[in-house]
């Protein structure tokens, strides 16, 4: 039954009710209060879907109630208010259930308003939650998957370092070691069980491991940056037997959120190291002996093309004594080969110099550079100030000649390229060492420039001198500021240390 049909019934009930109580009501006796039967319609009305029923039929009952009080004649012994006001009361009453009707359709209205709210409300968080739920599941499934592909990603790093000839060691932020792979055991001979959760301390010399704990700690603090690249160190391993051997480390830093790991590649350098001894007692012996050759044909020159020379020029000499055995045109030519006897004579002198300078072995080191510094100052014009010390026991040949030649390779470098106008030297003689000093105030270059090329053959042959006597040599230049050299050579029994350093 629909609601329109519904309502048409109601309504002609409510009719026909109204009707019958109206006849009843007026056929009954007048003391009988039948009017408030009305009520009942009201109370029907309450059952339509429309608000405005029950006012309706309390309207209807109103109009029906005041016209039968009119039409039923009253009793003479009956006062007319009791009429009037049982009538008045029944008005009242229906109307008061009509306020009550209007009240409970608002609580109903209020409270299907409320209900749909809720329903709306409750379709909205679900739908929110599907939505989460649904983001949830995918964020699961991606982390799932991403630590799949990190675990694959960790089985093939570890596969990687495990074949790795290269000790790899990677340590957390205590020091404790966390991967030891194939590398690391065939170079230190620890199985991993040995040594993972230990602090990486077990494969350090002791008198290495504090320095290493501060450089270590340094690394933990930059706050730079969170990658930080590899720094190589030379430093010294231990193996699991208690032999030392040298090794070349590069420790790198990770930071990833609060967790910060350090991973440690270690490479042998015994091998590598004992080569460079070799190569650099080779090239120690190589100039030795350059050295010893170059003393030798400059000694045959002086000492002995040189004076057959000076012999021939005597003897042309004493013929050109008697002009009288001899033509003129004659004393012209033998006096013209005089001269160029003495010329040829000169350059002998000059290349003996050259191949090695006899005042060296004579005078000492002292003289030779004040020699040297002023026939290349009065040849390039280029001021040149020499400090020296005197020195009361003679220096090793070898360390005298290094000093030379380098002092000699600077000048030729300074004549070449600096375009100074002035030159300092300097040659001091400490308790454990000789050091020599040359300054000139030319252009100068730029040494990463020199570094990423080739260095010319002049700085190798001056580095390759100064560690064959076992030296340091230090370069500092900058553009325009010119070129600063010093030359130290420890005295045999003192610390030294076989670096070549450049800074700008």
């Amino acid at each position: 039954m629909n609601d329109r049909l519904r309502e048409s019934i109601l309504i002609g009930f409510m009719a026909l009710l109204l009707a019958g109580l109206f006849s009843f009501d007026i056929h009954s006796p007048t003391a009988f209060a039948d009017h408030e039967f009305y009520v009942i319609v009201v109370l029907i009305a309450t059952a339509s879907r429309f608000s405005w029923m029950p006012a309706m039929a309390a309207g209807a009952g109103t109009v029906l109630t005041i016209v039968g009080g009119l039409g039923i004649p009253w009793f003479a012994n009956l006062p007319p208010w009791i009429q009037i006001g049982n009538r008045s009361i029944t008005i009242v009453i229906l109307w008061v259930l009509v306020w009550f009707a209007w009240k409970r359709r608002q609580a109903e209205t209020a409270q299907q308003k409320a209900n749909e709210d809720l329903e709306h409300k409750v379709v909205q968080r679900t739908q929110e939650l599907a939505t989460v739920n649904h983001t949830l599941v995918m964020e699961i499934t991606e982390h799932v998957r991403t630590e799949q592909a990190l675990r694959l990603s960790q089985g093939r790093l570890a596969d990687i370092l495990d074949i790795a000839e290269d000790a790899i060691i990677v340590t957390e932020h205590d020091a404790s070691i966390t991967l030891f792979n194939q590398g690391a055991m065939k170079l230190f001979g620890y199985d991993p069980s040995e040594v993972l959760g230990k602090t990486i301390d077990l494969l350090l010399p002791e008198r290495f491991r504090n320095d290493h704990s501060s450089h270590i700690s340094e690394l933990t603090h930059d706050l730079a940056s969170a990658h930080r690249i590899a720094q190589r160190r030379e430093v010294f391993g231990l193996k699991k037997d208690g032999r030392e051997f040298p090794a070349e480390a590069s420790i790198s830093k990770l930071s990833v959120g609060e967790r910060t790991t350090f991973t440690v590649i270690v490479r042998d350098n015994t091998d590598r190291l004992r080569t460079e001894r070799q190569l650099q007692s080779l090239t120690s012996e190589l100039m030795t002996a350059q050295e010893e050759e170059r003393r030798r044909i400059a000694r045959e020159l002086h000492d002995d093309i040189n004076q057959r020379l000076a012999l021939v020029a005597i003897e042309i000499g004493n013929m050109l004594s008697d002009p009288s055995t001899m033509t003129d045109q004659a004393k012209k030519t033998i006096q013209s080969l005089s001269q160029r006897l003495v010329r040829i004579s000169d350059d002998v002198r000059c290349m003996a110099y050259q191949f090695h300078p006899s005042i060296l072995d004579d005078l000492g080191l002292t003289a030779a550079l004040k020699h040297m510094a002023d026939e290349w100052s009065e040849k390039t014009g280029i001021k040149t100030v020499i400090v020296q010390e005197e020195m009361a026991d003679p220096l090793p040949r070898d360390v005298a000649s290094c000093l030379y030649r380098v002092a000699q390779e600077s000048l030729a470098n300074i004549m070449k390229h600096a375009h100074a106008a002035r030159v300092e030297l300097e040659l001091t003689c400490g308790e454990q060492e000789i050091t020599l000093s040359i300054y000139d105030t030319g252009v100068g270059f730029d040494l990463k420039d020199i570094q990423a090329r080739h260095p010319g053959l002049g700085l190798v042959n001056m580095r390759e001198r100064v560690r064959s006597v076992r030296g340091q040599l230090d370069i500092q230049s900058e553009q325009g500021r010119g070129t600063h050299i010093r030359v130290h050579i420890p005295f045999s029994g003192a610390p030294h240390e076989e670096t070549t350093s450049y800074l700008g």
